[in-house]
């Protein structure tokens, strides 16, 4: 890390982060995060020496604040207990980049997530951060997927959701799909190819289960299809029996039609199921639902 880094983010290395993202310079979510609200109280007053409540300050500075819609996983930002080091913890980059007036004394301004100052040496430490690295852009990426919102369109944002996520959570809790079918094994090799998850449905027939964690564009829908046909086609005497679950997220529903063209035959002989999820970030868990074609 550069000792520039090692400060925080400068206004112009934000910008050039959005850029590369192809998002916003500054956060979309801003007004309604509670994560920039408990910054703000945080390091500019409570660090800064006031001696306001957080509903006094609430009402002071009319910050607007929804505890049912703050990302649980948020930790306190914290301080050292003597005079000699001062920190915060998980700190709302666009406070500290873009709000001086909230910062404290000798805390630079720059955009971070952790910073550190030591009043022995003068001395002040940062480790950068961007909104894309928050928790509350997270989610509201996955729930405007695929949609345009205020002027910000998103594309394969379920990317912020990795596959290994879906895969444990599915290996755990299986029976969200359909009563009845029963986890044998995870990333199982059957013949030349690899399947997410392995299991038997209630009347004991073998089930594929293929897991899409993001948004998958026209040619991936092909390669799917194909990568089904060949599970079919080459499992077909080992496995008489054989059905198949395709599992992706809700937001690729512009590409279900897709996916219906390519595997017809094998979903109006029962064959195969296609199931959509949302993810709930405040609960942790995905909720499933089944395609009806």
């Amino acid at each position: 890390m550069s000792e520039e880094n090692a400060l925080g983010y400068t206004e112009n290395e934000y910008y050039n982060i959005s850029s590369k993202h192809g998002l916003p310079k500054r956060c979309p979510i801003l007004r309604k995060c509670c994560r920039a609200v408990l910054t703000r109280y945080e390091i500019g007053h409570r660090l800064g020496g006031s001696d306001l409540t957080f509903d006094e300050f609430l009402h002071s500075q009319g910050q607007s604040w929804d505890p049912e819609k703050m990302i649980k996983e948020i930790e306190v930002i914290s301080w050292g207990a003597n005079a000699i080091i001062c920190s915060v913890r998980n700190v709302c980059p666009e406070v500290s980049l873009f709000e001086p007036d909230y910062l404290p004394r000798n805390f630079r301004q720059s955009a971070y997530g952790y910073g550190t100052y030591y009043n022995d040496t003068r001395r002040f430490e940062a480790k950068p951060k961007h909104y894309t690295d928050c928790a509350e852009f997270s989610e509201y990426l996955f729930f405007s997927s695929g949609s345009k919102s205020k002027g910000l369109v998103t594309k394969a944002s379920v990317d912020q959701i990795p596959e290994k996520k879906l895969e444990d959570y599915l290996t755990n809790n299986i029976e969200v799909l359909e009563p009845g079918l029963k986890f044998i094994e995870r990333q199982k090799s059957i013949g030349r190819w690899s399947v997410d998850i392995f299991a038997s449905d209630a009347e004991g027939n073998d089930t594929l289960i293929e897991l899409k964690a993001k948004n998958l564009n026209r040619d991936e829908i092909h390669k799917l299809t194909g990568q089904v046909s060949k599970y079919f086609n080459g499992l077909k005497k080992m496995t008489p029996n054989l059905r198949l679950i395709v599992v992706l997220p809700r937001s690729n529903k512009e590409r279900v039609e897709d996916l219906y063209k390519g595997l017809q035959h094998w979903i109006e002989t029962n064959k195969v199921s296609i199931y959509q999820f949302d993810y709930l970030f405040y609960e942790e868990k995905f909720v499933f639902s089944k395609i009806i074609f």
